[in-house]
């Protein structure tokens, strides 16, 4: 053991050196310190299979040191495994994204990356000494401290020198009398820095440029995702395999990310209607918004968000809610199209572009959008336009008439189809106080309480009825498109400001970053309220939840209150159907049962190292548990021979779980002299009550195998308490007699 020690120490050191040093100075030299040592765990047990199966184990607890430090901002874990594969994955990406030396702080996942690599190489360095091997430890050394130093060159003949000093030390700590290879391994890596230091093209270049090629990638274009933001309703297919399209590192606060809004509602879709107000180059304040709300300018009530882009080909620039600042320098020249849509001139954003952007993302409580009354601006009445026509405001006198007769008006014949949508939207905002009730009684009856399925392959509509009319009245199977644009098409038609909203969903959040992928891609709606301005409600369920207590999708929102909030007393008053108070009531109730069916988690959770600590303990038992059923199993017989063969094994199966060699066919006699040469314990009454029950007459062969079996339970008491609790415990999980 001690030897196994002093030959791991220097190598296992300069490995753990090499892997610091790609990451700037911060405190994560403690976690490397750490798994170097406990990579040495394996190689200090007595056997290979011991060794073998502790690996998984402090493997186990190295990935908790690397990546399962709490959230830095205290929020809660999602459980350790799959984030700790996902930290592994984004960390890996990470080195093919990011210079080195890189910020830990910054970079967290790639830090958890570095401290895996340095706990690999350093366990495989341990067992391959612990088994006297000196070629692949030597391997191993030259593997684990040369592949660092590809990502961030060194001094070639200096840092050559110390693997080849490192691997000397492995063999003079062996003590072996052939040293070649290995002093011939270190030679060439030498020669091979040399060359790296001196020759120009290579050290400039590289030969193979390994440490540039992208796992990501499948040829020499880089990946790219682009959109056409415009309604689509034939249906989707996301790729089976997502791709990560941006990291955003903002506040732990699900926000969607909104590339453009879709303003106008033709005859049967959503699309954009933009025209450039002003093109320039984005460093500080965007031009100012009329429908924003004062708020909005305050800076105390801004959202910062730092956005990396990794694989969005699109030239729209991502950002929360409303944006209101915005610092690009580096993507150039910018199209500005109001309401903080911006977009690049000179083509799609690239590979490792930034910006920064302060966004204005209210959190109104439903009290206050509930007073809030349909008092709309001049410049909102284009919100209030369906295809040709405009329709009056929520509240105006005779607006419900009006609507009405636009399904009668010849004129008006390409509205006739979305009659029935208007019904459900009318029946909804029955008893509303305001335009609130309304908006959200549709999106909760989209989302949850009508009935409807999200489908990315929806049948198609028949007859010629428009997509969105043959969704709300009889298809109800689609994904977000169908969802936004219908529930944006609904309140048009009650005369509620709404428009479309298009980028992606929050995505997943850790280490203070949020990772956007391309099956984050959504649609869903902005409705406008007075001193809040735009905000957004998601209709369409289980795509996306929003951190809004007024939504539906927010799992904070509590229907019941909403409902007596934004519709009052008198909902259903005169036998009429309550419509929207209904659905929120429905949607109270279904939220109620979920709550009592849903296990109820201890406060806190359980901490990670306590489980595998009880995972160690579990293995440990079942081995043990394992051998004593294995060993009762022998008694099972009535022949007093194999009974006292049986008390003969268990015997020898104890003294080889304690390190002592014993041989398959070892007598009584035998066993006598080894219990009193190694523990100082007679063993002469159980070695006869075993020679009597095996070779004496069979007349008497049944009292001895009894006989046999008192003598060596009281052999083993007395062995036992000339032993330690570490020698106990060792032989209780020890696999040698298993193995045996």
């Amino acid at each position: 053991m001690g030897r196994t020690v002093v030959a791991y120490s220097l190598p296992a050191a300069l490995v753990g050196l090499a892997w610091l040093r790609l990451e700037e100075p911060r405190a994560a030299g403690i976690d490397g310190l750490w798994v170097v040592l406990l990579a040495l765990v394996p190689a200090l047990l007595p056997t290979l299979a011991a060794r073998l199966v502790a690996v998984p184990w402090v493997a186990l607890v190295a990935a908790w040191i690397a990546f399962g430090s709490p959230q830095p901002d205290g929020g809660p874990r999602r459980g350790f495994f799959a984030p700790a594969l996902e930290s592994f994955e984004d960390g890996f990406a990470g080195y093919y994204d990011t210079r080195v030396p890189f910020s830990g702080i910054e970079s967290p996942s790639m830090h958890g990356v570095l401290v895996l690599a340095s706990f690999g190489f350093c366990v495989l360095l341990g067992l391959a000494i612990a088994s006297r091997r000196p070629l692949p430890a030597v391997l191993v050394l030259l593997a684990g401290a040369g592949w660092p130093a590809t990502l961030l060159p060194t001094a070639g003949l200096a840092y050559g020198t110390l693997i080849l000093a490192a691997a000397l030390w492995l063999l003079a700590s062996l003590r072996l009398t052939r040293p070649t290879p290995a002093l011939a391994a270190g030679l060439v890596v030498i020669v091979a820095a040399i060359g790296l230091s001196s020759t120009a093209a290579i050290a400039k270049d590289g030969v193979l440029a390994w440490e540039r090629w992208d796992p990501y990638r499948t040829s020499g274009t880089p990946v790219g995702v682009d959109y056409v933001w415009d309604a689509n309703y034939g249906g989707i297919d996301f790729p089976d395999k997502p791709t990560v399209v941006l990291r955003i590192r903002a506040p732990q606060r699900s926000l969607y990310w909104r590339a453009t809004t879709l303003d106008l509602f033709t005859e049967d879709r959503w699309l954009e209607n933009r025209s450039i107000t002003s093109v320039g180059v984005a460093n500080g304040r965007l031009p100012r918004n009329p429908l924003l709300a004062r708020a909005a300018y305050d800076p105390a009530n801004w959202i910062t968000q730092r956005v990396e882009v990794v694989a969005l080909a699109d030239d729209s620039l991502v950002a929360a809610a409303e944006p209101i600042s915005l610092q690009a320098p580096k993507l150039g020249r910018l199209s500005f199209l109001g309401a903080g849509v911006a977009r690049r001139a000179a083509g799609g954003l690239e590979r490792g572009q930034t910006y920064e952007v302060q966004s204005y993302a209210p959190r109104p409580e439903p009290a206050e959008l509930a007073r809030s009354r349909p008092v709309y601006p001049k410049m909102l009445e284009r919100y209030l336009e369906i295809g040709r026509t405009r329709v009056s405001p929520f509240g105006t006198p005779g607006r419900a008439r009006d609507v009405a007769a636009l399904f009668e008006d010849e004129r008006q014949f390409v509205l006739w189809d979305y009659e029935g949508l208007y019904r459900q939207a009318a029946r909804l905002s029955r008893g509303a106080t305001g335009p609130y009730g309304a908006a959200v009684a549709i999106e909760a009856w989209l989302r949850t309480t009508g009935g409807f399925t999200y489908d990315e392959q929806p049948p198609p509509p028949t007859g010629g009825v428009p997509p969105l009319a043959h969704f709300v009245d009889s298809g109800r199977r689609g994904y977000c498109q169908q969802f936004a644009g219908s529930m944006a098409l609904m309140l048009r038609f009650l005369g509620i400001p709404a428009r479309v909203a298009a980028g992606f969903t929050s995505g997943k959040y850790r280490n203070g970053v949020w990772t956007v992928t391309d099956h984050n891609a959504h649609t869903w709606v902005e409705v406008w309220f007075p001193r809040f301005g735009w905000l957004s409600f998601d209709p369409t369920p289980g795509r996306g939840e929003l951190a809004a207590d007024y939504s539906a999708s927010s799992p904070a929102f509590n229907a019941g209150d909403a409902s007596g909030i934004a519709f009052g007393d008198g909902r259903g008053a005169g036998g009429l159907d309550p419509g929207g108070a209904r659905e929120l009531d429905r949607l109270d109730a279904l939220r109620e049962r979920q709550a009592r069916r849903r296990p109820v988690s201890p406060p806190g959770g359980v901490n990670t190292i306590w489980i595998l600590l009880a995972g160690v303990l579990g293995a440990g038992v079942s081995v043990g548990l394992a051998k004593l059923a294995w060993r009762r199993s022998r008694y099972l017989t009535r022949d007093p021979r194999r009974l006292a063969g049986a008390a003969r094994r268990e015997l020898a199966d104890f003294l080889a779980d304690q390190g002592i060699s014993v041989g398959a066919s070892a007598t009584g006699e035998e066993l006598h002299e080894l219990v009193r040469a190694e523990f100082g314990v007679d063993g002469r009454s159980f070695s006869r009550a075993v020679g009597e029950a095996r070779f004496g007459p069979p007349a008497l062969a049944a009292a001895a195998a009894v006989g046999s079996r008192r003598e060596l339970r009281a052999l083993l008491r007395r062995i036992r308490r000339g032993l330690t609790r570490v020698q106990r415990l060792r032989g209780f999980v020890a696999l040698r007699s298993l193995r045996a």
